[in-house]
């Protein structure tokens, strides 16, 4: 009997999330955004911050115009290239020789705050990468600490 009501109620929670399946807007995470040029937008010349909410280790990231990003992680700044493909942002970065690709579904909430949320390709682990607002241009100055700064590598 235990079994059969157990099995009644995996039923009628899976009836109920077909019956309504969630929307984009009603996500914790906030509005699904796919639109090329929204994101774009929020991102071009613009420096996000946040945490990466599995681990809680903070981050900050400034996108460049030529497509480079500029990431810096526990104050060391990797050099990265970002893109969109099927309504993601797609980033890649010279500590994997940009083979190592994540995309994510990016989410705004209305105060403006951004969430990255994807899954790691190779190790199959989830990631959400909680942001403020973007900030225009580069306040943390990771152009003058890069390398490079914001100049594509012939390799890239």
């Amino acid at each position: 009997m235990r079994q059969f009501a157990l099995t009644m109620i995996g039923l009628l929670v899976a009836a109920l999330q077909h019956a309504s399946p969630a929307r984009a807007d009603d996500s914790a995470l906030g509005t699904l955004i796919t639109d090329p040029d929204k994101i774009t937008g929020l991102m071009r010349g613009n420096t996000l911050q946040g945490v990466l909410q599995e681990t809680g280790e903070r981050w900050v990231e400034f996108y460049c115009d030529s497509g480079r990003s500029l990431y810096d992680f526990e104050q060391r700044i990797s050099l990265g290239k970002w893109w969109l493909d099927k309504g993601q942002v797609c980033f890649a970065y010279d500590w994997s020789q940009y083979e190592h690709i994540n995309c994510f579904q990016m989410y705004r909430k209305p105060d403006g705050s951004l969430t990255f949320a994807g899954k790691d390709p190779e190790e199959g682990l989830t990631l959400t990468f909680a942001s403020a607002p973007p900030t225009p241009g580069d306040p943390f100055h990771l152009e003058n600490r890069a390398a490079t700064g914001c100049r594509l590598e012939p390799s890239v």
